[in-house]
């Protein structure tokens, strides 16, 4: 029964493990200001650029352009809303994808800009332009 416990305590360890970041950076952004940068893997190269243009009722509305695709999220700064994750290079099915992360920490009404966290896990590398 013992060895039993101890499997069962390594294989729920192993399955909670945090990514492993290769970019993870807390920014600070006014409003509409961009920050652009590329996500590359090996030899592909996919850009980025991200703003916000909006906080109202707690709300951070965060636009995020990759890849030519717009995309629009409402982030708050509760649990399992303050943060999006987004499928960088169509892997998902493989162990070790790539995700950008964006978390939204604060705001500050005194002068408009919100402090960001951004991460990138997996095998992808971010290069701010």
């Amino acid at each position: 029964m013992s060895r039993l416990c101890w499997v069962l305590i390594f294989v729920l360890v192993s399955w909670g493990k945090e990514p492993v970041w290769s970019f993870d950076r807390n920014i600070t952004l006014k409003k509409d200001q961009i920050y652009q940068g590329v996500v590359y893997k090996d030899t592909i190269e996919k850009p980025l650029v991200l703003r916000w243009t909006l906080y109202k009722n707690f709300g951070l509305v965060l636009y995020v352009n990759y890849d030519g695709f717009p995309h629009q999220f409402v982030l708050y700064r509760d649990y399992q809303r303050d943060m999006l994750r987004l499928e960088l290079f169509g892997e998902g099915h493989l162990e070790n994808a790539s995700y950008l992360y964006v978390a939204f920490r604060d705001f500050s009404p005194k002068d408009q800009s919100a402090k960001l966290w951004i991460g990138v896990s997996g095998d992808a590398q971010f290069l701010r332009k």
